[in-house]
């Protein structure tokens, strides 16, 4: 058999290969599961960073109001005082006043990273020992901070999930829940099995002392 052909059939072969064994550890990592209990979690502060307004924004805010978790408090960070999603929160804090939650407005530069410099205050202000990080764009599902939590091992340092794309308007937003929802999925679990956690900023579960052991939140710039 000639060496380029060979080759191709080589390359072929172990591309394939990985992709059976990446189906296979996804299918393992999202078996279903008994869904998590309220039971005896902790505080938590969970901070949004917000800029603008999209698609579903007034849907995905909303559903931060609906959690199941005993106490906990949101934390909206805007950096700019003329946004026009500061309409949105405050309408949204109105129709929810027995939740806890504060809109702080401004921005600290510490770093390059526009979210970064917007999330600073809310990790500042927040009250409590355990602060999730999440983005105005994530539907939260009313046990999301349980599910989170659930993930939570003695040597953990972090929580962080893969995020879903869904309802997407349009063919670009078409292709980016089908990048989202399979190949980078699949790699990010791939990684994660071997023991090579990962961050992503979509959603964050962090307890504080362990972040500010290594250099606080600024660190992150």
């Amino acid at each position: 058999m000639p060496i380029p052909i060979l080759a191709t059939a080589i390359f072929c072969a172990l591309f394939f290969a990985v992709q059976i064994t990446s189906i296979a550890i996804a299918i393992v990592r999202l078996r279903r599961k008994a869904p998590p209990q309220l039971g005896d979690y902790p505080p938590v502060s969970l901070v949004r960073p917000l800029c603008g307004i999209d698609n579903y924004t007034a849907e995905t805010l909303l559903s931060t109001f609906e959690l199941d978790h005993p106490c906990f408090e949101i934390l909206f960070c805007v950096a700019d005082a003329s946004d026009p999603v500061l309409s949105l929160i405050k309408d949204l804090m109105a129709a929810n006043p027995a939740i806890d939650v504060r809109l702080l407005i401004g921005e600290d530069r510490v770093s390059a990273n526009p979210k970064l410099n917007n999330v600073v205050k809310g990790w500042r202000a927040a009250s409590h020992d355990w602060v999730v990080i999440a983005d105005s764009n994530v539907l939260m599902p009313p046990d999301y901070i349980q599910s989170l939590f659930a993930s939570w091992r003695a040597d953990t340092g972090l929580v962080a999930s893969p995020p879903i794309g869904s309802r997407p308007r349009g063919f670009w937003a078409e292709i980016e829940c089908a990048f989202l929802n399979t190949y980078q999925a699949r790699w990010q679990y791939i990684v994660d099995s071997f023991g090579r956690g990962f961050a992503q900023g979509k959603t964050m579960l962090w307890r504080r002392a362990d972040l500010e052991a290594g250099g606080g939140i600024e660190a992150l710039g």
